[in-house]
């Protein structure tokens, strides 16, 4: 008998370890590329001006959900102002930011600017919509000194992006509420 719960165990472990391996690129695909049924009642023209300590202070929902919205703020847009501290291309060609709080800089918050070519994205609804934060995003980059992701880096930016609750799986910058934005809708550099 305790070899079998030692084999379940290592099961258990090994797939934990996938799923956090494989992260935010395997949870809810549909949804972060608005390619879910319920992204048609996302509120596009009714933009909520916040913080990123406001989002931190939702109530957490950090579990699994699904391809699907589960939350009132995933069917929100959110416009926040942070200091970037972290860009990171994901294997799931995302770019991944993070965001802090130029008044409570341990508040930090998730965005993301989805690939709209990149597999199923291309066939979003919303794929210009996309497309355009990209562009914007690839734009900030080349007008940074050096061109590099790493140069945003102290940048302070206003971004505009879609709620979207994670799954805790250690991503470096998450909120405290797990709420991302993802995807991202737009991005400028502010003086």
């Amino acid at each position: 008998m305790p070899q079998l719960r030692r084999a379940a165990w290592r099961v258990g472990v090994g797939g934990a370890c996938a799923l956090l391996a494989a992260g935010c690129a395997l949870n809810r695909a549909q949804v972060k590329s608005l390619r879910d049924p319920t992204a048609t009642r996302i509120q596009f023209d009714a933009v909520v001006d916040t913080t990123i300590a406001a989002l931190n202070a939702i109530p957490a929902h950090c579990g699994p959900a699904g391809n699907r919205r589960v939350r009132d703020e995933e069917f929100r847009v959110y416009r926040i102002v942070g200091t970037v501290t972290r860009v990171k291309r994901q294997r799931d060609h995302d770019v991944h930011l993070v965001l802090a709080d130029a008044a409570h800089p341990g508040d930090r918050v998730v965005v993301e600017a989805d690939d709209p070519d990149f597999r199923k994205n291309a066939a979003s609804p919303y794929r210009d919509k996309l497309a355009a934060a990209r562009q914007m995003f690839e734009a900030l980059v080349s007008q940074s000194s050096g061109g590099r992701l790493d140069d945003l880096k102290g940048t302070t930016v206003r971004v505009t992006g879609v709620g979207f609750f994670d799954v805790k799986h250690l991503q470096v910058g998450r909120s405290r509420s797990c709420i991302e934005l993802h995807p991202m809708l737009a991005i400028e550099r502010l003086k």
